[in-house]
């Protein structure tokens, strides 16, 4: 009795083997490589990540420096303003010796042409070293006595003053304000240091501004 052949396209090989063959070809990847293709990928976002963090922490770097350097520039530019106009200035400093805290009047020449020459504005800086260290201006009309707020003032209500900036303190063994003044010469130099990222070494401000102005006459208002 003759065996029926079995028809199957050549190159084919029938059985068991042919089976186990293509159920590891649908199987998909082993387990080994999942493992090397996901640490391939972990290692990937590791490096992809810590590049995108350092940039971004530059960015948070330069735009804080430059929020620094616009701070000092605006309270560098207030402070020679007023003291190139003033025909009169004092510097107090805080009673209490743990602080550097201080206040600049000045009494000086209006520079709005609109005004009369001979009318006096008067004009306040104060340093304080509450709220990080922070720099606040005050301006009003002449005659008119500006003292120092305190510490409630500080706290709670500083109606009257604008905030220059913060983030700054003295510099090492020198007052913000340092006067030079005698009968022909008012002179202000101005020291203080701003961090600009807060874990760098602050910048160091320091610039020397004197008045352009004639010593005031006798009974001319003050404004301290």
């Amino acid at each position: 009795m003759n065996a029926r052949a079995s028809h199957r396209p050549n190159g084919v090989v029938a059985g068991p083997g042919r089976e186990r063959l293509g159920q590891r070809g649908e199987g998909g990847y082993t387990l080994v490589e999942l493992l090397i293709y996901s640490s391939l990928l972990v290692l990937i976002l590791t490096v992809v990540g810590g590049m995108l963090l350092n940039t971004l922490t530059s960015e948070e770097k330069v735009m804080a420096s430059a929020d620094a350097n616009a701070v000092s520039q605006l309270i560098s530019t207030s402070v020679h303003s007023g003291v190139r106009n003033a025909t009169a200035l004092q510097i107090t400093d805080s009673a209490d010796l743990d602080n550097d805290d201080q206040l600049l009047v000045v009494t000086a020449v209006s520079s709005d042409p609109a005004v009369p020459a001979r009318s006096r504005v008067c004009q306040a800086w104060y340093y304080t070293e509450s709220n990080g260290g922070a720099m606040f201006y005050r301006r009003a009309a002449a005659p008119q006595t500006i003292v120092a707020p305190t510490a409630d003032d500080l706290a709670t209500d500083m109606t009257g003053w604008t905030l220059l900036g913060s983030g700054l303190s003295a510099a090492s063994a020198q007052p913000v304000f340092n006067p030079d003044v005698t009968p022909d010469r008012r002179a202000v130099t101005l020291n203080f240091t701003i961090n600009a990222d807060g874990d760098s070494s602050p910048a160091l401000i320091s610039t020397t501004v004197t008045s352009r102005q004639g010593a005031a006459p006798p009974m001319e208002p003050t404004c301290f």
